[in-house]
């Protein structure tokens, strides 16, 4: 059964975990600049984690092909070894959540962490959440909804 990333910005209380996960994760070191999941602060004092939805828009303006989706995970997954860090994903973008590393200088974006999030794991409030597709789409509809002033019976 396929999962997804959930994010539910009424539980965020903006202590960055996810962040300093991701990039002790990926690149061995704490520095949320590297992070792949982004928390951002909207006033009065509401945070929400933004993160990658795997919609795969950056596969298809990959002028080189390093951008694939993982068949286990169904993670949009950058090939490293190809990638030349020209940024044109990073443009294409929805949520603004690709970038080009200014380290590695080749694209960077959440993979899942092969279908197990450190983010999710760390996260004391329960704000990420790794779930079934088909609950993951219900829930989001809910928050959708709060988002937008709709009471949920």
């Amino acid at each position: 059964m396929s999962k997804v990333l959930v994010v539910d910005p009424s539980l965020c209380t903006g202590c960055h975990r996810c962040e300093m996960w991701c990039s002790l994760t990926k690149y061995g070191e704490i520095n949320p600049s590297r992070s792949n999941v982004y928390v951002i602060r909207r006033e009065p004092a509401v945070d929400v984690p933004v993160v990658c939805m795997q919609c795969g828009l950056c596969i298809d303006v990959c002028p080189t092909g390093a951008l694939k989706r993982d068949g286990a995970t169904d993670a949009v997954v950058v090939d490293e070894n190809i990638c030349t860090g020209c940024g044109t994903c990073v443009k294409v973008c929805p949520y603004g959540v690709l970038r080009v590393d200014e380290e590695t200088e080749v694209a960077a974006k959440c993979d899942l962490c092969s279908g197990s999030p450190a983010c999710v794991n760390h996260c004391p409030h329960g704000a990420l959440r790794y779930e079934d597709a088909g609950k993951a789409a219900a829930r989001r509809r809910e928050i959708w909804a709060m988002a937008h002033g709709v009471r949920i019976r």
